[in-house]
């Protein structure tokens, strides 16, 4: 057995996984990112008591956002985790435990999980993207991990779609994150949503009443978030899509349009014979791969022999504690 561990900004997954991939015991703490890394830590290591009781460990695996040292096991500018930086996850947790440590960046963890026992299995070149807050990504090339020279591989978020485009938290400009990442999906849909309320009023004042907008139903989000925007999420988004409401559909459309782009790049670049999608955003489900599947297919190069698959993870969120019990295992030296 091994323990696994994916911490984000809200919170950490921590699993018991045997020998074939199986997910023996689960549990889910809470980050608490404003209290810092000490308390967080504190409270997995707690966490990792009570799984290993009676139980045979070899070894603990961490997938974390941001930047990680893997070697030292140091996480470097993780995006969610204020405070964070520099934090020396490896030894501490190892301090704790006693046991092996390895730590990597989440999206490799998820990466391996996906690629060893999941809908990447079988694949000698492998892109596996990961949708959430943010925007992440991992590739095998040719049955090995690539981590790059500052181990920062694979960060399809950042990479630029457009030129001149809206400005990231990351500080650049254009960035696939900043079109196709859950915060500003959720803050895109917000504003729809409002625009269309207003557009209502000036047309007919006919909003209080729901009796339509422009001579059209207003559709599920704009009837049932019109007086409480702040509290529509991405999960709301995905319910109104697969009710088939317009402004829902049309979200889900232009996210899939935007990571297309940003993996026709991938393709040019990596040159796998699939990528996996995962992650929470993920969950849009067929309108999302549909989108995807018709930028990517009608704008790269095709020629006889190439083969390329696009589907969606298998694994859902075990994907990255079961593949940071591998990390020791796959990481390169």
């Amino acid at each position: 057995m091994d323990i696994g561990i994916d911490i984000g900004g809200t919170n950490m997954k921590v699993g018991l996984v045997d020998a074939r991939g199986r997910v023996a015991a689960r549990r889910r703490l809470a980050t608490k990112a404003s209290e810092g890394p000490g308390p967080a830590l504190e409270r997995l290591g707690r966490c990792i008591a009570g799984l290993r009781k009676g139980k045979r460990v070899k070894s603990i695996g961490v997938g974390i956002a941001g930047l990680v040292d893997h070697a030292r096991g140091v996480v470097r500018i993780p995006p969610n985790l204020p405070g964070w930086d520099g934090t020396k996850v490896q030894e501490v947790l190892k301090h704790m435990t006693g046991l092996p440590v390895h730590c990597a960046n989440d999206a490799n963890a998820v990466t391996l999980g996906e690629w060893l026992y999941g809908a990447g299995r079988g694949c000698r070149n492998l892109f596996c993207l990961t949708l959430g807050s943010g925007v992440g990504g991992g590739a095998i090339v040719n049955n090995k991990l690539f981590l790059g020279a500052n181990h920062a591989a694979g960060e399809l978020g950042h990479t630029v779609i457009f030129g001149n485009g809206l400005v990231c938290r990351c500080g650049g400009r254009g960035c696939v994150e900043r079109y196709a990442g859950a915060d500003y999906i959720v803050r895109r849909a917000r504003q729809r949503v409002k625009a269309a309320i207003k557009r209502a009023r000036d047309h007919r004042n006919q909003i209080p009443m729901f009796k339509g907008i422009m001579d059209k139903k207003p559709g599920m989000l704009v009837e049932k978030f019109a007086t409480r925007l702040s509290r529509l999420t991405m999960k709301d988004i995905g319910r109104a899509a697969r009710a088939k409401d317009r402004l829902a559909l049309k979200l889900v459309e232009e996210t899939g349009y935007y990571l297309g782009l940003g993996l026709v790049n991938v393709v040019a670049l990596y040159d796998p014979e699939r990528i996996v999608i995962g992650g929470g955003v993920s969950g849009l489900g067929r309108p999302l791969m549909r989108a995807v599947r018709k930028t990517v297919f009608s704008r790269i190069q095709f020629f006889p022999g190439r083969r390329l698959e696009i589907v969606f993870g298998r694994l859902g969120n075990d994907a990255g504690i079961i593949g940071a019990t591998r990390l020791g295992k796959h990481m390169p030296a």
